[in-house]
């Protein structure tokens, strides 16, 4: 057996933190699915004890829902960042012992918590809030009557 090399240890280690990566991207994906799948059963279930008629109790309920799927889904991102930022200096380290001067390295700037609540893949969540917003304003003006 071979003794191992750098190159051979850095790989092995940006092979784990590839997968630990996807499985966080993949995670941000269940949680809009899951998202979007709780919010009918416990709108109808708020409803029914609603004497199934809408009232504002529905809407906060799918607010709520929202906003913790939106912060479930913040730090899922925050960590995927994170994983991706600690696989730059590995991808440096292997590109030093290039000799052709290896230059395809990724780039990832560093990603604060507010960033990763407010970024583009948190929009399905802004226009789920902003319906249900919508709908809200439209409750409470009478315009959706059970």
């Amino acid at each position: 057996m071979s003794e191992p090399t750098a190159d051979s240890l850095d790989k092995e280690q940006l092979d784990q933190l590839h997968a630990a990566t996807l499985k966080a991207s993949e995670a941000c994906l269940e949680l809009k699915k899951l998202c979007a799948v709780i919010l009918v059963p416990v709108g109808t279930l708020v409803a029914t004890f609603a004497d199934k008629k809408p009232n504002s109790a529905v809407f906060i309920a799918g607010i709520l829902i929202i906003v913790a799927f939106w912060i479930a889904d913040s730090f899922s991102y925050f960590y995927q960042r994170k994983l991706r930022g600690a696989m730059i200096p590995i991808w440096n380290r292997r590109a030093a012992r290039c000799t052709d001067g290896y230059t395809h390295i990724p780039t990832s700037g560093s990603v604060k918590p507010l960033r990763a609540a407010f970024n583009a893949s948190m929009a399905y969540y802004l226009i789920l809030s902003l319906l249900f917003g919508v709908a809200t304003g439209a409750y409470s003006l009478g315009l959706l009557e059970g």
